[in-house]
Protein backbone atom coordinates (compact mmCIF):
# COMPACT_ATOMS: atom_id res chain seq x y z
CA UNK A 1 0.00 0.00 0.00
CA UNK A 2 1.30 3.47 -0.86
CA UNK A 3 1.78 5.23 2.88
CA UNK A 4 2.00 8.90 1.12
CA UNK A 5 2.62 11.53 -1.08
CA UNK A 6 3.53 14.16 0.23
CA UNK A 7 6.23 15.85 -1.63
CA UNK A 8 7.64 16.82 -5.05
CA UNK A 9 10.78 16.52 -6.35
CA UNK A 10 12.15 19.77 -7.95
CA UNK A 11 14.67 20.20 -10.00
CA UNK A 12 17.11 17.57 -11.30
CA UNK A 13 14.79 15.69 -13.12
CA UNK A 14 13.34 18.34 -15.61
CA UNK A 15 16.65 19.97 -15.90
CA UNK A 16 18.04 16.58 -16.60
CA UNK A 17 15.46 16.30 -19.36
CA UNK A 18 15.01 19.45 -21.08
CA UNK A 19 18.86 19.86 -21.50
CA UNK A 20 19.71 23.20 -19.85
CA UNK A 21 23.22 24.03 -20.96
CA UNK A 22 25.13 24.05 -18.28
CA UNK A 23 29.05 22.74 -17.15
CA UNK A 24 30.17 19.17 -17.82
CA UNK A 25 31.26 17.76 -14.55
CA UNK A 26 32.71 14.09 -14.41
CA UNK A 27 29.23 12.22 -12.75
CA UNK A 28 27.16 13.89 -15.59
CA UNK A 29 25.05 11.40 -16.54
CA UNK A 30 21.85 11.23 -15.13
CA UNK A 31 19.84 7.80 -14.71
CA UNK A 32 16.28 7.56 -12.87
CA UNK A 33 14.52 4.81 -12.00
CA UNK A 34 11.04 3.64 -10.64
CA UNK A 35 10.79 0.87 -8.58
CA UNK A 36 8.58 -0.75 -6.01
CA UNK A 37 10.23 -1.62 -2.60
CA UNK A 38 8.86 -1.89 1.48
CA UNK A 39 5.04 -1.69 -0.06
CA UNK A 40 5.53 1.89 -1.68
CA UNK A 41 6.66 3.29 -4.62
CA UNK A 42 10.46 4.11 -5.23
CA UNK A 43 12.12 6.89 -7.06
CA UNK A 44 15.75 7.10 -7.72
CA UNK A 45 17.64 9.72 -9.29
CA UNK A 46 21.66 9.53 -9.55
CA UNK A 47 24.61 11.27 -11.25
CA UNK A 48 27.03 8.77 -12.52
CA UNK A 49 30.01 8.34 -14.99
CA UNK A 50 27.96 7.01 -17.49
CA UNK A 51 24.54 5.07 -17.99
CA UNK A 52 25.73 1.46 -17.12
CA UNK A 53 27.34 2.26 -13.75
CA UNK A 54 24.23 4.49 -12.66
CA UNK A 55 22.11 1.70 -14.12
CA UNK A 56 24.25 -0.46 -11.88
CA UNK A 57 24.39 1.90 -8.91
CA UNK A 58 20.97 1.93 -8.74
CA UNK A 59 20.43 -1.57 -8.83
CA UNK A 60 22.11 -2.00 -5.96
CA UNK A 61 20.64 0.66 -3.54
CA UNK A 62 17.03 -1.05 -4.44
CA UNK A 63 18.45 -4.58 -3.62
CA UNK A 64 19.19 -3.00 -0.37
CA UNK A 65 16.04 -1.27 0.39
CA UNK A 66 14.38 -4.96 0.01
CA UNK A 67 16.92 -6.24 1.94
CA UNK A 68 16.07 -4.12 4.97
CA UNK A 69 12.52 -5.13 4.12
CA UNK A 70 12.98 -9.03 4.14
CA UNK A 71 14.22 -8.24 8.51
CA UNK A 72 12.46 -5.27 9.50
CA UNK A 73 8.60 -5.73 8.34
CA UNK A 74 5.82 -7.09 10.34
CA UNK A 75 3.74 -8.52 6.88
CA UNK A 76 6.81 -11.62 6.48
CA UNK A 77 6.71 -14.23 8.87
CA UNK A 78 10.36 -15.04 8.19
CA UNK A 79 11.32 -11.78 9.22
CA UNK A 80 13.71 -10.88 11.78
CA UNK A 81 11.30 -8.38 13.46
CA UNK A 82 8.40 -11.60 13.47
CA UNK A 83 11.07 -13.58 15.14
CA UNK A 84 11.15 -11.47 17.74
CA UNK A 85 7.97 -10.80 18.25
CA UNK A 86 7.42 -14.16 18.82
CA UNK A 87 10.07 -14.34 21.62
CA UNK A 88 8.71 -12.22 23.94
CA UNK A 89 8.01 -12.89 27.14
CA UNK A 90 9.66 -16.49 26.14
CA UNK A 91 13.50 -15.83 25.65
CA UNK A 92 16.44 -13.74 24.37
CA UNK A 93 17.19 -13.08 20.44
CA UNK A 94 20.24 -12.82 18.95
CA UNK A 95 19.92 -10.10 16.60
CA UNK A 96 21.82 -9.17 13.71
CA UNK A 97 23.04 -5.58 12.48
CA UNK A 98 19.64 -4.18 10.91
CA UNK A 99 17.47 -5.39 14.10
CA UNK A 100 19.47 -3.96 16.14
CA UNK A 101 21.01 -1.01 15.06
CA UNK A 102 17.04 0.14 14.34
CA UNK A 103 15.98 -1.10 18.07
CA UNK A 104 18.98 1.20 19.46
CA UNK A 105 17.61 4.09 17.80
CA UNK A 106 13.77 3.42 18.66
CA UNK A 107 15.22 3.38 22.06
CA UNK A 108 16.76 6.39 22.03
CA UNK A 109 13.81 8.29 20.27
CA UNK A 110 11.57 6.94 22.24
CA UNK A 111 13.76 8.84 25.17
CA UNK A 112 14.04 12.34 23.48
CA UNK A 113 10.47 12.48 22.30
CA UNK A 114 9.22 11.70 25.84
CA UNK A 115 7.41 8.17 24.23
CA UNK A 116 5.82 10.55 21.42
CA UNK A 117 7.74 8.05 18.99
CA UNK A 118 7.42 4.54 20.52
CA UNK A 119 7.94 1.26 18.20
CA UNK A 120 5.71 -0.88 21.02
CA UNK A 121 2.23 0.46 19.29
CA UNK A 122 1.70 -2.44 17.16
CA UNK A 123 -0.88 -4.06 19.85
CA UNK A 124 -2.64 -0.37 19.44
CA UNK A 125 -1.85 -0.95 15.54
CA UNK A 126 -4.01 -4.32 15.44
CA UNK A 127 -6.87 -2.90 18.08
CA UNK A 128 -7.86 -0.72 15.04
CA UNK A 129 -8.07 -2.92 12.44
CA UNK A 130 -4.59 -2.34 10.29
CA UNK A 131 -2.56 -5.56 10.89
CA UNK A 132 -6.27 -8.03 11.72
CA UNK A 133 -8.81 -6.62 9.92
CA UNK A 134 -11.74 -6.27 11.89
CA UNK A 135 -15.52 -5.36 11.36
CA UNK A 136 -16.21 -2.53 14.43
CA UNK A 137 -14.12 0.09 16.01
CA UNK A 138 -12.01 -1.53 18.94
CA UNK A 139 -14.05 -1.05 23.04
CA UNK A 140 -12.89 1.31 25.25
CA UNK A 141 -11.66 -2.19 26.89
CA UNK A 142 -9.70 -2.73 24.14
CA UNK A 143 -7.97 -0.26 23.60
CA UNK A 144 -7.18 0.25 27.41
CA UNK A 145 -5.75 -3.17 27.30
CA UNK A 146 -3.73 -2.42 24.29
CA UNK A 147 -2.34 1.22 25.73
CA UNK A 148 -1.23 -0.37 28.84
CA UNK A 149 1.14 -2.98 26.97
CA UNK A 150 2.26 -0.57 24.94
CA UNK A 151 2.86 1.96 27.93
CA UNK A 152 4.40 -1.62 30.03
CA UNK A 153 6.78 -2.28 27.14
CA UNK A 154 10.42 -2.75 27.54
CA UNK A 155 12.96 -3.66 25.04
CA UNK A 156 16.49 -5.04 26.70
CA UNK A 157 19.22 -4.89 24.40
CA UNK A 158 22.62 -6.14 25.56
CA UNK A 159 24.96 -6.13 22.37
CA UNK A 160 23.73 -8.71 19.78
CA UNK A 161 20.91 -10.15 21.74
CA UNK A 162 17.62 -8.57 22.30
CA UNK A 163 14.49 -9.47 24.79
CA UNK A 164 10.90 -8.40 25.40
CA UNK A 165 10.39 -9.59 28.90
CA UNK A 166 6.79 -8.67 28.58
CA UNK A 167 4.70 -11.63 26.13
CA UNK A 168 2.44 -8.27 25.47
CA UNK A 169 5.16 -6.46 23.76
CA UNK A 170 4.95 -6.38 20.30
CA UNK A 171 6.90 -3.88 18.01
CA UNK A 172 5.83 -1.89 14.78
CA UNK A 173 8.63 -0.85 12.91
CA UNK A 174 6.30 0.86 10.38
CA UNK A 175 7.95 4.63 11.70
CA UNK A 176 11.21 3.96 11.35
CA UNK A 177 11.61 1.39 8.99
CA UNK A 178 11.69 3.02 6.09
CA UNK A 179 14.11 5.87 7.12
CA UNK A 180 16.46 3.20 7.87
CA UNK A 181 16.29 1.40 4.72
CA UNK A 182 16.73 4.86 3.04
CA UNK A 183 20.11 5.47 4.84
CA UNK A 184 21.30 2.31 4.42
CA UNK A 185 20.63 2.53 0.56
CA UNK A 186 22.53 5.91 0.46
CA UNK A 187 25.30 3.99 1.89
CA UNK A 188 25.49 1.46 -0.56
CA UNK A 189 25.95 4.38 -3.42
CA UNK A 190 28.50 6.38 -1.47
CA UNK A 191 30.31 3.07 -1.93
CA UNK A 192 29.98 2.98 -4.84
CA UNK A 193 31.55 6.30 -5.72
CA UNK A 194 28.02 8.56 -6.00
CA UNK A 195 28.22 11.87 -4.86
CA UNK A 196 24.61 13.13 -6.35
CA UNK A 197 21.73 11.18 -5.34
CA UNK A 198 17.96 11.59 -4.32
CA UNK A 199 16.15 8.29 -3.10
CA UNK A 200 12.38 8.50 -2.44
CA UNK A 201 10.28 5.87 -0.76
CA UNK A 202 6.51 7.67 -1.22
CA UNK A 203 7.40 10.54 0.70
CA UNK A 204 10.34 9.54 3.06
CA UNK A 205 13.20 11.43 1.18
CA UNK A 206 17.05 11.47 1.38
CA UNK A 207 19.42 13.38 -0.64
CA UNK A 208 23.56 12.79 -1.28
CA UNK A 209 25.18 16.40 -2.77
CA UNK A 210 23.16 18.34 -4.83
CA UNK A 211 22.80 17.95 -8.81
CA UNK A 212 25.54 19.79 -10.95
CA UNK A 213 25.00 23.72 -10.87
CA UNK A 214 22.36 23.69 -7.87
CA UNK A 215 22.90 24.17 -4.19
CA UNK A 216 20.61 21.26 -3.47
CA UNK A 217 17.85 19.17 -4.33
CA UNK A 218 14.60 20.89 -4.11
CA UNK A 219 11.51 19.20 -2.28
CA UNK A 220 7.92 20.67 -1.71
CA UNK A 221 5.93 19.88 0.85
CA UNK A 222 2.49 19.12 -0.25
CA UNK A 223 -0.91 21.73 1.35
CA UNK A 224 -2.79 18.82 2.71
CA UNK A 225 -5.67 20.67 2.65
CA UNK A 226 -5.82 21.87 -0.88
CA UNK A 227 -4.62 19.55 -3.39
CA UNK A 228 -1.86 20.46 -5.78
CA UNK A 229 -0.59 23.56 -3.79
CA UNK A 230 2.12 23.20 -1.50
CA UNK A 231 3.12 25.01 2.02
CA UNK A 232 6.47 25.01 2.18
CA UNK A 233 10.08 23.83 0.20
CA UNK A 234 13.53 23.56 1.05
CA UNK A 235 16.43 21.89 -0.83
CA UNK A 236 18.43 18.95 0.42
CA UNK A 237 22.04 18.19 0.46
CA UNK A 238 23.55 15.73 2.43
CA UNK A 239 19.94 15.42 4.47
CA UNK A 240 16.64 13.70 4.52
CA UNK A 241 13.03 15.12 5.10
CA UNK A 242 10.31 12.66 6.22
CA UNK A 243 6.47 13.70 6.72
CA UNK A 244 3.43 12.43 9.13
CA UNK A 245 -0.11 12.65 8.56
CA UNK A 246 -3.17 10.79 9.17
CA UNK A 247 -5.03 11.10 6.21
CA UNK A 248 -3.74 8.58 3.67
CA UNK A 249 -3.64 4.78 5.87
CA UNK A 250 -6.91 4.87 6.83
CA UNK A 251 -9.64 2.19 8.31
CA UNK A 252 -12.95 3.06 8.31
CA UNK A 253 -16.06 2.24 10.82
CA UNK A 254 -18.96 3.83 9.73
CA UNK A 255 -18.97 7.68 10.26
CA UNK A 256 -15.43 7.21 12.15
CA UNK A 257 -11.75 7.29 9.95
CA UNK A 258 -8.98 6.05 11.73
CA UNK A 259 -5.35 7.03 10.82
CA UNK A 260 -2.29 4.93 11.13
CA UNK A 261 0.10 7.01 13.35
CA UNK A 262 -0.93 6.19 17.46
CA UNK A 263 -0.66 8.38 20.06
CA UNK A 264 0.98 5.86 21.93
CA UNK A 265 -0.59 8.07 25.59
CA UNK A 266 -3.81 7.90 24.40
CA UNK A 267 -4.79 5.06 22.37
CA UNK A 268 -6.30 6.85 19.67
CA UNK A 269 -4.79 8.37 16.29
CA UNK A 270 -2.17 10.83 16.48
CA UNK A 271 -4.64 14.43 16.37
CA UNK A 272 -2.39 17.45 17.25
CA UNK A 273 -1.51 18.31 13.86
CA UNK A 274 -2.87 17.69 10.44
CA UNK A 275 0.81 17.45 9.18
CA UNK A 276 3.85 17.25 9.74
CA UNK A 277 7.58 17.61 7.71
CA UNK A 278 11.47 17.57 9.54
CA UNK A 279 14.46 17.90 8.14
CA UNK A 280 17.96 16.16 9.56
CA UNK A 281 20.76 14.26 9.12
CA UNK A 282 19.66 10.95 8.34
CA UNK A 283 16.55 9.85 7.10
CA UNK A 284 16.04 7.38 9.80
CA UNK A 285 15.99 10.24 12.19
CA UNK A 286 13.83 12.22 10.50
CA UNK A 287 11.44 9.23 9.93
CA UNK A 288 10.85 9.07 13.34
CA UNK A 289 11.09 12.25 14.74
CA UNK A 290 8.19 13.43 11.91
CA UNK A 291 5.70 11.09 13.55
CA UNK A 292 6.78 12.42 17.22
CA UNK A 293 6.03 16.01 16.14
CA UNK A 294 2.66 14.33 14.40
CA UNK A 295 1.95 13.29 17.60
CA UNK A 296 2.73 15.99 20.16
CA UNK A 297 2.50 18.94 17.93
CA UNK A 298 5.93 19.90 19.51
CA UNK A 299 9.30 20.14 17.51
CA UNK A 300 11.42 17.56 18.43
CA UNK A 301 14.79 17.99 19.00
CA UNK A 302 17.75 17.23 16.81
CA UNK A 303 16.09 18.82 13.70
CA UNK A 304 17.65 20.96 10.84
CA UNK A 305 14.04 22.32 10.04
CA UNK A 306 10.26 21.76 10.53
CA UNK A 307 7.07 22.42 9.07
CA UNK A 308 3.69 22.08 11.11
CA UNK A 309 0.40 22.40 9.45
CA UNK A 310 -2.11 23.03 12.23
CA UNK A 311 -5.08 20.63 12.72
CA UNK A 312 -7.14 24.03 12.89
CA UNK A 313 -5.70 26.55 10.15
CA UNK A 314 -7.84 27.32 6.89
Amino acid sequence: MKRREFIGVLGAGCWGIVGVPRLRFQDDVFVERWSWAMGQSVHLMIFAGSEQEGQDACATALAELRRVESRLTLFDDASDLCELNRCAGRKPMRVDRDLGTVLARAAEFRRVTRGAFNVAVEPLMRAWGFHRPRTSAPTAAELAEARDAVAAAVVELDGNVARLPSGHTQLDFGSIGVGYGIDRALAVLRTRGVSRAFLDVSGDVAAIGAPPGEPGWRVDIADPKHYGRTVAYTRLRDAALSTAANTESIVRYGALMVGHVMDPATGWPAGALTQSSVAARTSTAADALSTAMLVSGKEPGGVLRSWAVSRLAD
